[in-house]
């Protein structure tokens, strides 16, 4: 917008006589090139209203900062309420989940179910495919932005641009503060692969992944993501959470031999990066506890946390509170029985001494 500015009377003057400007009203004038950002700019030639982007993107924004599985069926249906009625809007909703779950790791099974409710959206021009448009533009979202270049890349020019910083011969206040950045932004980018796959994996417990998918374009892609013949730390760690999420129902849908021996194939190589002494030991551990849950028929060792309704930490509340009650009862009578026996006659004490015969 262009600010122009009108005269509205003659200037003021101040006790030493300077002259002040004169007072000028604002009048706003609005451009038919007026500053938009990328997105919606982006958006803006395929629509023709920018407006109801914006809107629509506020909209979702507002119901994905208050979901949470208390309140999942309402959120779920103001979803399903807006007005997805095109690709352009079908592309912001399935980007803005997808971002949302991969910095929220703790909430990717809420995130999921919320897409397996959209998976029913169906397009004016699309009514007659048998795929649901929704779930087609997920799933290429999830492959795009995390098996393929783009998270690749991202990866790999970060941890050459730290390199670079180190070897560069800077004030070390300057090159401390420009690690300090670039390092924050690759452990940013590291929660965020790790947040993607657990919310693919979620999204493959319920049924929007097929499982050749999964096996020969995740996992078979993660193995050959390789730098100097050794495989990248950070994408050993996103196979290591996608077989703890997903190892079991994987397992089971091998039904065949081919399945089976590409799932047996890729769990071996993967098995094998734990007898790489390249890796650091938490690399290897890490493997061996996947090693370890297959084993223990992917039951885990410890329960992992996870969202809770407010019901649910009532009642975990509750019984806390009897567990306490239980044990102060116990103690009680631990107390009560120390007493009684106090209370005892010492026959030994009390006996009178018998002389001698």
């Amino acid at each position: 917008a262009v600010v122009s500015t009108q005269s509205t009377g003659q200037p003021n003057t101040t006790e030493n006589g300077h002259r002040l400007p004169a007072p000028a009203t604002l009048r706003v004038m609005r451009q038919s090139d007026v500053w938009l950002p990328k997105r919606e700019y982006r958006l803006e030639g395929k629509t023709g209203n920018a407006t109801e982007l914006k809107i629509f993107r506020s909209e979702i924004l507002g119901i994905l900062n208050k979901i949470a599985p208390q309140n999942f069926n309402d959120m779920s249906r103001q979803m399903l309420a807006l007005d997805i009625d095109n690709f352009e809007k079908l592309e912001i909703a399935c980007d803005m989940i997808f971002k949302k779950a991969a910095f929220e790791p703790n909430y990717c099974q809420t995130y999921a179910n919320l897409c397996k409710v959209l998976e029913s959206i169906n397009l004016p021009e699309q009514h007659h495919n048998v795929v649901s448009p929704f779930k087609g533009m997920l799933v290429n979202l999830c492959l795009n932005k995390l098996v393929y270049e783009e998270t690749c890349e991202d990866m790999n020019r970060l941890t050459r641009e730290i390199e670079e910083v180190q070897l560069r011969d800077i004030l070390e206040s300057i090159k401390s503060n420009q690690l300090e950045e670039l390092i924050y932004q690759k452990s940013k980018l590291k929660i965020k692969m790790l947040g993607s796959i657990r919310f693919i994996g979620e999204l493959f417990n319920l049924g929007m992944f097929s499982s050749e998918i999964i096996i020969s374009q995740i996992i078979g892609n993660l193995l050959a993501k390789r730098e100097q013949n050794k495989l990248i730390e950070n994408f050993i760690e996103c196979l290591a959470t996608l077989f703890s999420v997903i190892g079991l129902k994987l397992e089971n849908e091998c039904d065949n031999d081919m399945k089976k021996s590409a799932f047996e194939r890729n769990f071996n190589d993967f098995k094998d990066l734990g007898l790489n002494s390249n890796h650091g030991y938490r690399i290897r551990f890490m493997i061996q506890d996947v090693v370890e849950l297959r084993e223990n028929n992917w039951v885990p060792r410890r329960v992992q946390a996870k969202p809770q309704t407010i019901d649910d930490l009532y009642k975990k509340i509750a019984w806390e509170e009897e567990e306490k009650k239980k044990e102060a009862a116990d103690a009680a009578r631990y107390k009560k029985s120390l007493k009684s026996r106090s209370k005892k006659p010492n026959v030994f004490k009390d006996r009178k001494h018998i002389p001698k015969q």
